[in-house]
């Protein structure tokens, strides 16, 4: 299936991002509810294990969101990046010039404005989130409390519980972009960085790079041509944080040379991955909405 987009100016190159996330609070990622109880996401493991889950396809969702709500100046006024393209979830805008369409894929199966039927095969991929330690989720007493308008008609705050992943869980997450030039990745770059503050459901959310004086933020970015590196995907398996950090640095060291540059594969890791990234969000801010808008 052709991919229905236009060739850019740039190469053409593949990009992965590896990285350990860490919980500073109590975080929820939502499953299902059963009677007065919410329960989190988890998966159970062939070890017999049950461990709290960070969903792909969820961190794929607030990432998108994260591109949906940038903001953007136009005629003097602030929009949303969403209000901008008309573009949002599941109504993608479809357009070429969408960095978020390009990057994550667009469905319009019918003609609106125009904009006519257009299939975008998205490039970028999610992948990870199993907690390293098998801790089994917390339960809270939570209320729910009722509106002004069901109070005074007498009813009174519910009690239900809610199922929370521990504070200090690890999670791996990897995502990857498919034959992306730099310029398209820049939306990619900010989506990830912006996420990190947004994971979770409800209140508290949010979850941040787990970091030590050896390696830094644990953080691979892998731009290449050939995949000429070891993926740094840790087994499921694991279960001691200790064992996973160092399984983390051990598979980010295997490159085809010690610099870890090269014309085909180049890593970067712990604060020169993360200062890339930033660079790359940056230029999308400073470069990439302002063109959006005048266009």
């Amino acid at each position: 299936m052709a991919s229905g987009l236009k060739p850019q100016n740039g190469t053409l190159y593949h990009w992965d991002i590896y990285a350990l996330f860490y919980a500073p609070q109590e975080v929820y990622f939502g499953h299902e509810t059963q009677v007065n109880l919410n329960l989190i996401e988890t998966v159970n493991l062939p070890d017999g294990t049950e461990r709290v889950y960070l969903s792909p396809t969820k961190r794929r969702g607030v990432e998108r969101r994260a591109l949906l709500y940038a903001s953007a100046q136009k005629n003097g006024q602030s929009l949303f990046l969403t209000d901008l393209l008309d573009c949002g979830i599941p109504n993608t805008c479809g357009r070429e010039v969408c960095p978020i369409c390009r990057v994550y894929g667009a469905l319009v199966t019918e003609k609106r404005g125009d904009i006519e039927r257009t299939t975008f095969i998205g490039r970028l991929t999610h992948g990870g989130g199993v907690a390293v330690p098998p801790l089994e989720p917390l339960e809270k007493q939570r209320a729910m409390h009722p509106s002004d308008l069901r109070r005074e008609a007498g009813e009174e705050p519910q009690p239900f519980k809610r199922q929370y992943g521990a504070p200090g869980l690890l999670f791996p997450v990897y995502n990857h972009v498919l034959s992306a030039t730099e310029a398209e990745f820049r939306a990619a770059a900010y989506a990830f960085l912006e996420s990190l503050h947004r994971l979770g459901a409800g209140n508290p959310k949010g979850l941040d790079l787990f970091e030590d004086e050896d390696f830094g933020p644990y953080l691979v970015l892998d731009r290449y041509r050939a995949p000429l590196g070891r993926r740094v995907i840790l087994p499921p398996t694991l279960k001691e944080p200790q064992q996973a950090l160092e399984e983390f640095r051990r598979r980010a060291g295997d490159t085809p040379n010690e610099s870890g540059e090269g014309p085909l594969f180049e890593r970067r890791k712990g604060k020169a991955a993360l200062e890339e990234l930033r660079r790359l969000a940056r230029a999308f801010v400073e470069e990439d909405l302002p063109a959006l808008a005048q266009g």
